[in-house]
């Protein structure tokens, strides 16, 4: 038996009695309690539905394992029940067929919990997936059972001797029927959702490149689109983005239907097909393409192309229900699509994801944007669907928002939104935030601080919460208003910059500390054994954020290097900041790979900026003046070369010795400035972020021969020159002279990157962020180990730039050499 039973509208029915829908042969008067265990013994039997599905077995089994870790005693499974013993009903039993149960019009995750008579109860779905989720609502109503997080240690489980369960009839469904998240790759992780009640029933994500594969080429190549005059094919190995069909082509809704049908034919049980566009843009510049479009750009800066896509959309759709009428067509309200259309009704059965990252909500004017929207995807659309952005293990320090999520869900059930989609991609030292979601997707008008307090307080006992509580509620306060006056805070955005690490540039010192003596006072005050673990996980999670904001290389400017034991003291920070640089990614890429708690749904070098495969080894080269002339830290440098990672910050001291040691050649032309036309050197390039500031070629800069630059109130910005790459090691020096008597402020990187055909930055370039001492000229570099090439490399660019520089404030730059290191 199967039954679906989407239901897209109304409010959600939850923990309310069941009044009505059910005839109920026989039933004695209502007791208070049933007795299923008493003083550690069953009283009770389990009976399962005739040929119950693997899933629902599953289920029962769990059931089974948690009543017995509560109480101790072992409730069998058995197909008749022994006199004198309570039977607990799951699904269709032949007892409840014969009772006649009507679930009505409940939804296909929704269940019931009844009690027929004084020695019975029964727990019931329309589908297996309602059944399940009954016997969780049962595990957590009347066992206590709280799936806290994944893993051995995450189930919270009260010991109790008996297990007496109140006899009021419970109702239940989702107030959003179809529930997904992404990035949960580790079977404990989906587990632990589903417990939870995830469940994705509707299907929305990129598909078109699916629907009318590489194939298509050659049997309809009509179906690709007119780009710049010319019909455009994919290259091959990108079929799968940077192109849309041409949706008036002749025939590709006919071709689209005959695929859908065949595709629900072989696949009956399969509720939902997605319409979703490709990935990365690419329409149609034909004329009757564009002959639908209004002819306007929408909320992100798209091009509106709703009209055209939607009058295909609806076209598909009409075909497919003739022959399976009881199927939806997800699709994502994404880039050009993300507006309803001006002039075109969406069919009933299509429900459009609509692609934002809600916790831009914190923002009245973003909160204020996209309501309206949802209410015009609500008048467009029958049933609406939301994609967010929630992760997750991107971000370095815990990106936590409950109360946020709390007034989004409720707004999204009210406006008529009835699916729910995240990308999630979770790390799991955000504590309850999952949890909280997933709790509210089933029930948003749940109360939101009641919820934390009870995660709290399982998770680690009732002496530990109150640390945990700060902790989460020092880092919901930093996601929620002091990131508001962060650089980082972009708005006009479909989803946050989650790869882009500068938020950290506002974590203190202090509040790592804070964060850490919190958690260490959770460990130390945690209750049961279990709560003792996890307050232990929770640390051992913080641990990773820690070394990511130690490691970090900040823009505030590094420190004036004054006196030698400013340079040694230099050299022990750099060791502490490349220790945590190669912890973080020793707990990412290993100890943490496939535990359940702590496995990271975002793979660490995914993201070039959060990869930290250069924190805190480039430090050394800011001290590059000193090793000339100071003996003492030469052999420091030379220690650290000798003992610290090969592969790290000794690679590091191992370069600056070779290059104090040694004539090289440059690569750069022009490097001591002397060629040039007036303010212009020969060979460089200058650039001004916003063109704030200015740089000029004097005299008056030279530290050897006759000329050098200066870099006066620049914002960002300085000299720069590029040079054919080749796979190596590369270091670039340069003489730097800060004029005495300025206002503060001010400092100088170093970069040298290698580059792509489009003059992209690769991954493994070097930055080195030097503020100089005034009245003295100071040789500073930076460093870049390229032996094995990035991907696409064509170019090496070197640069000194100037940052955050007051107005009038100068600095002198001479002497700028891009050298190669032997091999």
């Amino acid at each position: 038996m199967r039954n679906t039973s989407i239901r897209p509208h109304g409010r959600p029915i939850v923990r309310s009695l069941l009044l009505a829908g059910i005839v109920l042969l026989g039933m004695a008067p209502a007791m208070a309690h049933v007795t299923l265990v008493q003083g550690g013994k069953p009283l009770a039997v389990i009976v399962v539905q005739p040929n119950a599905s693997e899933q629902l077995a599953g289920a029962v089994a769990q059931m089974q394992t948690l009543i017995q870790r509560a109480t101790g005693a072992a409730i069998e499974i058995a197909d008749a029940v022994p006199g004198g013993l309570a039977a607990i009903h799951v699904g269709r039993t032949e007892a409840v067929e014969s009772l006649n149960i009507d679930v009505g019009d409940l939804d296909g995750d929704g269940f019931i919990i009844e009690f027929p008579r004084p020695d019975a109860m029964v727990i019931l779905g329309p589908s297996d997936w309602g059944t399940e989720f009954g016997i969780y609502e049962f595990l957590e109503r009347y066992v206590g059972v709280r799936w806290l997080m994944p893993g051995p240690d995450g189930t919270y489980v009260p010991e109790m001797e008996t297990l007496s369960v109140p006899t009021d009839s419970v109702r239940e469904e989702p107030a959003f029927f179809s529930r997904k998240y992404f990035g949960l790759h580790i079977e404990p992780q989906s587990t632990w959702a589903r417990r939870n009640r995830l469940h994705s029933r509707i299907e929305f994500h990129h598909q078109l490149y699916l629907l009318f594969p590489p194939s298509d080429r050659q049997e309809h190549p009509e179906f690709f689109p007119i780009r710049k005059g010319e019909r455009y094919f994919p290259p091959d190995g990108q079929h799968y983005h940077g192109w849309q069909p041409c949706f008036t082509a002749p025939g590709i809704v006919d071709v689209a239907v005959e695929r859908i049908v065949k595709f629900f034919d072989e696949h009956p049980d399969v509720e939902s097909y997605s319409l979703g566009v490709t990935d990365s843009g690419g329409h149609c510049e034909c004329d009757n393409c564009r002959a639908l479009d209004p002819g306007r750009k929408n909320m992100v800066n798209r091009d509106h192309l709703s009209d055209r896509y939607f009058t295909w959309a609806n076209a598909v759709v009409e075909g497919v229900l003739e022959k399976h009428p009881d199927k939806w067509f997800g699709f994502l309200a994404y880039s050009e699509i993300f507006e309803p259309p001006d002039t075109v009704k969406l069919h009933p059965r299509l429900i459009p994801y609509m692609t934002y990252d809600r916790h831009q909500w914190i923002e009245p004017e973003a909160r204020a944007n996209a309501e309206e929207l949802t209410h015009r995807w609500a008048g467009a659309a029958t049933t609406v669907g939301w994609y967010d952005y929630i992760y997750g293990a991107a971000y370095l320090v815990p990106r936590v928002y409950m109360h946020t999520m709390g007034e989004y869900y409720r707004f999204a059930h009210e406006s008529g939104v009835r699916c729910l989609t995240a990308e999630a991609y979770p790390n799991f030292g955000e504590g309850p935030k999952l949890y909280v979601s997933l709790k509210l997707q089933w029930d948003p008008y749940q109360d939101v601080d009641a919820l934390l307090d009870e995660w709290y307080e399982c998770a680690v006992g009732s002496e530990a919460a109150p640390y945990v509580k700060q902790y989460y509620e020092h880092w919901e306060d930093f996601w929620t208003r002091r990131i508001l006056d962060s650089r980082w805070w972009v708005k006009g955005r479909q989803y946050l910059p989650f790869n882009v690490p500068t938020y950290l540039q506002d974590v203190t010192p202090e509040e790592i500390a804070q964060s850490r003596e919190w958690l260490e006072a959770a460990v130390a005050k945690a209750g049961s054994e279990d709560q003792q673990a996890r307050a232990k996980l929770l640390l051992r999670a913080f641990e990773y954020y820690e070394a990511s904001a130690i490691a970090y290389p900040r823009e505030t400017g590094p420190r004036v290097l004054t006196t030698e034991a400013d340079a040694l003291g230099h050299i022990a920070d750099a060791l502490r900041r490349s220790e945590m640089a190669a912890s973080r990614r020793q707990m990412a890429a290993v100890e943490f790979r496939n535990h359940p708690f702590f496995h990271h749904g975002t793979d660490i070098d995914r993201h070039a900026a959060l990869s930290g495969l250069d924190w805190g080894s480039g430090d050394l080269w800011g001290l590059m003046d000193w090793a000339e002339r100071s003996d003492a830290v030469r052999a420091k440098l030379t220690e650290v070369a000798r003992d610290a990672p090969a592969d790290g910050l000794g690679a590091h001291a191992q370069a600056m010795l070779m290059v104090l040691g040694g004539e090289m050649t440059a690569l750069n032309t022009n490097s001591s400035f002397e060629e040039g036309t007036g303010a212009q050197a020969a060979g460089y390039a200058y650039w001004l972020q916003d063109s704030v500031g200015k740089l000029t070629r004097s005299e008056e800069a030279a530290s050897t021969g006759e000329f050098g630059i200066i870099a006066e109130g620049v914002q960002y910005g300085g000299p720069h020159q590029a040079v054919d790459f080749a796979p190596g090691r590369y270091c670039l020096i340069t003489r730097l002279y800060l004029p005495e008597g300025q206002a503060d402020g001010g400092f100088v990187d170093l970069s040298v990157r290698a580059l792509n055909a489009e003059n992209q930055n690769l991954p493994q370039g070097g930055t080195t962020s030097v503020t100089p001492a005034p009245g003295q000229w100071q040789t500073v570099a930076t460093f870049m180990d390229v032996r094995t090439p990035p991907a696409g490399a064509v170019r090496i660019r070197a640069g000194v730039w100037a940052r955050q520089f007051p107005a009038g404030k100068r600095i002198y730059i001479d002497d700028m050499q891009l050298i190669r290191l032997p091999d």
